[in-house]
């Protein structure tokens, strides 16, 4: 952290701070992937419900369950990892449960529609992971702008709350110094990208 967002952080309003902590505990990553994962048969009525529980559990329930005994045991310092260094292994863990978990969906006979969300994380996942190697992108954007224009899908009136959806949980990661405005942006390009990713192989698969 630099000198001048030190000195930004001592400055800055309390409340406000407060506030922004809370909006990305309540809009962090693994809350808005399991939320997407197991809203998946509303959105697709190809999707059986028992699918959707075992992609959000491989997926999100059980790395954040690890993620929490690390936090206890004092492996990492927080949990939304905010030490990039701490943020490798966490990764490793969670592409191989991942994996674990396309795997048991194979064996349950689920549907291609639930293999590509899960697929698409998985993307996600380790394309943060090989930026992170050098620089710290935001994790936060770039689940939350997939998560947000994956429910969006093909309906251009909801463009505005994609949009403010954005913008605030940029304002969030940004006030609450957690990240620096070109971190989130990094975040919001993955996001992005990962987004499309999923329509090609969407319109390539389906």
């Amino acid at each position: 952290m630099t000198r001048m967002q030190q000195t930004s952080q001592a400055n800055a309003p309390t409340t406000e701070r407060k506030f922004a902590l809370v909006v990305s505990h309540l809009l962090s990553p693994i809350i808005l992937a399991t939320v997407l994962l197991l809203a998946t048969p509303w959105r697709d009525a190809s999707v059986r419900f028992s699918e959707s529980v075992t992609a959000a559990l491989f997926t999100t329930i059980i790395p954040w369950l690890i993620l929490a005994g690390a936090k206890l045991r004092g492996k990492v310092t927080d949990m939304h990892v905010t030490v990039r260094h701490q943020r490798h292994w966490i990764y490793a863990y969670t592409a191989g449960l991942i994996l674990c978990g396309l795997l048991v969906l194979r064996l349950m006979d689920a549907g291609t529609r639930m293999y590509l969300e899960v697929l698409s994380i998985l993307l996600g996942l380790a394309v943060v992971a090989v930026i992170n190697m050098w620089w710290k992108v935001s994790v936060h954007l770039a689940v939350g702008t997939y998560v947000i224009l994956q429910v969006a899908g093909q309906l251009n009136e909801l463009m505005p709350l994609v949009v403010f959806f954005i913008a605030v949980l940029s304002w969030a990661r940004i006030r609450s110094f957690q990240h620096t405005a070109t971190q989130v942006c990094g975040g919001v390009a993955v996001g992005i990208a990962i987004h499309y990713a999923h329509e090609w192989m969407a319109a390539v698969l389906l």
